[in-house]
């Protein structure tokens, strides 16, 4: 209820107080009253179970006399949301959160007990990948529907993920997004993985002992091991 100024009118000491100026001042603070009620001072606890705290959007709809209030997210040592402002009556609580089916639940102000919620999930909850190989990722993403929208490796180096390179096919993943335990909504479940990068290993072969040989015989042996001969100095 807005507040509406009364006509306030200055008098001197000594004149009287007519019946009409009393009653000026007796709707004044009547209206006051009313708009100071509407306003509600009514608090009520919210403890909403599923998604990460403070991720939940809480909103208290007056379904008679009242305004419409959203909650605070928890704070401080608070692990519930806070609703303020309601006055006595009925209510509709809206719970909503992404990844989450919304809750509507009917109240009837004061209410003293906390609401307890527990939201459902509308969607795939994102696994935790981390320290897990390469494929073994790809296949567990592939189990919950979700896509592996990227794969990098630690250089910036995109990595297949339709025909992994063997050299990361047991390369740990350190780093993905969204985080564990997100609940992507159905149609964009969508995970960016970084992965080790892979070590090569180049193949090292045993250099044999040339002395003694002639040149046509070293050479033999150089190519029969798949090295190169280098320049070669004849000394007679």
């Amino acid at each position: 209820m807005p507040v509406t100024k009364p006509t306030l009118t200055s008098v001197n000491p000594g004149d009287p107080l007519t019946a009409q100026g009393w009653n000026a001042v007796v709707d004044g603070i009547d209206g006051l009253y009313d708009a100071v009620i509407a306003l509600g001072g009514g608090a009520l606890d919210v403890d909403v179970t599923g998604p990460v705290p403070g991720s939940a959007v809480v909103i208290a709809e007056p379904l008679g006399q009242g305004q419409v209030s959203q909650a605070l997210p928890p704070f401080g040592t608070r692990t519930r949301y806070l609703l303020t402002g309601l006055t006595d009556g009925p209510w509709r609580v809206h719970v909503s959160s992404l990844g989450y089916v919304t809750q509507h639940i009917d109240v009837t102000m004061p209410q003293l007990d906390p609401l307890a919620l527990q939201l459902a999930t509308d969607g795939v909850v994102v696994p935790d990948l981390f320290g897990v190989t390469a494929q073994q990722a790809l296949t567990e993403l592939a189990t919950a529907n979700l896509v592996a929208d990227a794969l990098v490796d630690t250089t910036g180096r995109d990595v297949s993920r339709t025909a992994l390179p063997p050299e990361y096919v047991d390369s740990p993943i350190l780093f993905q997004l969204p985080m564990a335990g997100t609940v992507l909504p159905s149609g964009s479940g969508r995970v960016r993985l970084v992965v080790a990068s892979a070590l090569r290993r180049d193949p090292v072969v045993t250099m044999p002992s040339l002395v003694g040989l002639t040149l046509a015989e070293a050479q033999q042996v150089l190519d029969r091991l798949g090295l190169v001969l280098g320049d070669a100095n004849v000394y007679s």
